[in-house]
């Protein structure tokens, strides 16, 4: 991993010699490829519903037509005909908790995936979500989920050039703790949100340069991650702050996880991906209550998962934001045909999935359950789908359009099964749904506007511009370099602060060069002869240099002096008279015993000067401590006198004198006649500036 900058603030190309991007179009574009193509702006989104110990998808969606031999197999749990929620189509029921359902049913905004599995199922908890989180076939063993790739697939830059102008919000959420699902090839790509209104720094601002052994790589990237999560913390806080809920929620577990991603959808977040979960569909025991079988384990998971469900399209409805929503479940695996004595199911395999939202190609898919004669607790029910073909009609037709996410993500193509209705979809992959899309077959890689129909642009990376600072404030010595990259094109430039006009073209190179620039902030726009739809705008600053700055510290230790400096590429310094010119922002300075003075300055006097006065001391010795009579103190160095005071522990001076330090560099000092206590001996010299406790005796 190559160390990048961190945070990608936007300074308007403030003075800065790199390519910038243009900050503003006259001409609104749709969202090419992909939903996650910026956090910037409102997009479609997805909350995944993460059901812990595996559904069991006969009670939950009732094959009707098969009541009867449901009735044989699982008489422990079998739910009452007379209770069951009838859908009117495939001899379909809902669990009686499932009211909510039925009207989302009933609106079009519901659609149930019958016999979803895979391939050989296994019946662990962890390997099988595992399988579900990941991808695999059941022989495969991954270690990234398919939303960690599908996330790094899209933005193989994250996570070290996020956030950023385009990416100012998470592109995914957890609400609680991380998974498998989000973990991606080379980083972990969800943002864990699971108490944003107390959100705190994790770490204090700092950036540290670390070597490029596997230590120093893993100290960056720790470093990297939570500094983003320090940025991403202060966008995620103030969304839920500003987000309400119209529907209360249940004080569930699930309920508060729904109300969380509901406030921060409220309150302005642009997040894409959510994901919320509920455990307890381990129902090996008291799935139905032994006198009630509309009670039990499993009913209080189906009316919280309903409840939490519904409130939740309400909200989005209250907020206008129920179109740009689709929710999804998935478990583990499903449960077995048999009930067994303990009024429970065990380990099962294929079970139904389930779809909310209002662009959804509504009703039911797939036939319903078979359920053999003379069933055994060895059966189990046939996968008519593989989960791959959901996430792979999820990803095409909701979450991108890019045609070769899913096979890059799943590893192989998948049969794509009808989600989202057609009209939402974007068959050309322009990002303009086909119901708006005046340009239904654009080419690939197309820029549209937001009608789809195709217009002319060209790489950001076309233009180079360039800007120098003046030397000082008030200079005229800054310039402004513009420069296309495509020299087909005859540009013109115009430059609002010095109304003035341009031309790029083969005589200048497509080169210009605006000199003798005072300080300003400049606005650059460029258009091209005969593309009338077609503008560039860029800001550029020229102005004054940052002022010097200098970070240091002294080891009075090791006698050495350290600085990081800022604000130049050159730098002139003077330590005790002695004067050089350096190129390097790093001073590691040896220091002499005495008087230390260092001056740094740059070229530009206006960038100010630093200087620092230190003083290095002999370290002195004496004895004895405590001390009856003479006091010995032993001066190292070539100082020939000292001052030497004499203090009270409580700082009154009892007497001062030059002392003549003698070849023996000891000096003796009577305090026979002082009274027992503590006293400060302060000693004072062209290299000694000590001060030392005694205790008289």
């Amino acid at each position: 991993m190559e160390r990048r900058d961190f945070l990608h603030k936007l300074s308007h190309a403030a003075a800065s010699p790199f390519v910038i991007p243009p900050f503003v179009n006259d001409i609104r574009f749709a969202n090419p490829s992909s939903v996650l193509n910026n956090t910037a702006q409102r997009g479609n989104i997805v909350v995944l519903i993460k059901l812990n110990g595996g559904n069991d998808g006969l009670n939950t969606v009732v094959p009707l037509d098969q009541y009867q031999k449901l009735t044989e197999a699982r008489p422990h749990v079998i739910l009452p005909e007379n209770k069951i929620i009838q859908l009117g189509d495939h001899d379909l029921g809902l669990h009686p908790e499932l009211t909510g359902f039925k009207s989302l049913y009933d609106e079009n905004r519901f659609k149930i995936i019958q016999n979803v599995g895979y391939a050989s199922p296994d019946f662990s908890h962890f390997r099988s979500m595992d399988i579900w989180e990941t991808g695999a076939n059941s022989n495969q063993y991954l270690t990234s989920g398919w939303m960690g790739r599908y996330i790094e697939n899209l933005h193989p830059e994250f996570p070290q050039a996020f956030p950023n102008l385009d990416y100012p919000h998470p592109l995914s959420i957890e609400i609680g703790n991380p998974s498998l699902l989000f973990t991606g090839q080379n980083s972990f790509t969800s943002y864990i949100a699971s108490d944003p209104e107390n959100f705190e720094e994790i770490i204090n601002e700092f950036d540290n340069q670390y070597g490029n052994d596997q230590k120093g790589i893993k100290l960056d990237y720790i470093q990297l991650v939570s500094k983003q999560s320090n940025a991403y913390g202060e966008v995620v806080r103030n969304a839920y702050s500003n987000g309400s809920n119209y529907k209360s929620y249940s004080n569930s577990n699930l309920g508060q996880q729904f109300s969380i991603v509901s406030k921060l959808i409220g309150g302005g977040l642009n997040t894409r991906i959510y994901m919320v979960e509920l455990g307890g569909f381990d129902t090996h025991d008291t799935q139905v209550d032994q006198s009630d079988h509309t009670k039990g384990d499993h009913a209080l998971l189906m009316k919280d998962l309903n409840d939490s469900v519904l409130a939740f399209m309400q909200n989005m409805d209250a907020i206008g934001r129920s179109d740009d929503v689709l929710l999804m479940t998935y478990s583990e695996f499903g449960r077995t045909i048999v009930s067994n004595g303990s009024f429970g199911t065990d380990h099962g395999s294929a079970a139904p999935m389930f779809i909310f939202g209002n662009k959804i190609e509504p009703g039911t898919l797939g036939e319903n359950p078979f359920i053999p004669e003379n069933v055994s607790w060895q059966d189990n029910l046939e996968a008519e789908f593989d989960y791959r073909q959901i996430y792979a009609s999820v990803m095409s037709q909701w979450l991108t359009t890019k045609s070769d996410t899913e096979t890059s993500v799943l590893g192989r193509d998948f049969t794509e099964l009808p989600i989202i209705q057609g009209r939402y979809q974007d068959n050309d992959g322009d990002g303009v749904s086909n119901i708006n899309d005046l340009e239904p077959f654009t080419s690939p890689g197309a820029i549209v506007n937001l009608d789809g129909v195709a217009i002319f642009t060209l790489p950001s990376d076309n233009y180079v511009i360039q800007s120098q600072r003046p030397s000082c404030g008030g200079k005229t010595d800054g310039y402004i370099r513009v420069q296309a990259q495509d020299t087909s094109h005859e540009y013109t430039v115009y430059i609002s602060q010095l109304d003035q006009t341009y031309t790029l073209n083969a005589a200048n190179n497509h080169t210009i060069d605006l000199t003798e620039l005072e300080g300003n902030t400049y606005l650059v726009q460029i258009t091209i002869a005969g593309k009338t739809d077609y503008h560039q705008f860029f800001e550029i600053g020229v102005t004054d240099p940052e002022p010097l700055r200098a970070k240091s510290s002294v080891n009075y230790t090791r006698q050495r002096f350290t600085a990081n400096l800022s604000g130049s590429d050159v730098y002139h310094l003077e330590v005790n008279g002695y004067k050089s010119i350096i190129t390097t922002p790093s001073l590691d300075i040896a220091l002499k015993t005495g008087l230390n003075r260092i001056k740094i300055s740059t070229p530009k006097e206006c960038q100010g000067i630093v200087e620092e006065s230190i003083f290095i001391s002999e370290q002195v010795k004496f004895f004895p401590n405590p001390v009856q009579e003479n006091l010995h103190i032993v001066i190292p160095g070539n100082d020939k006198k000292i001052q030497l005071q004499l203090f009270s522990k409580d700082g009154a001076l009892i007497f001062q004198r030059q002392e003549i330090i003698p070849f023996s560099r000891t000096i003796k000092v009577d305090m026979s006649n002082l009274s027992q206590g503590i006293y400060l001996v302060k000693l004072i010299g062209d290299s000694v500036n000590k001060g030392i406790k005694v205790k008289k005796q």
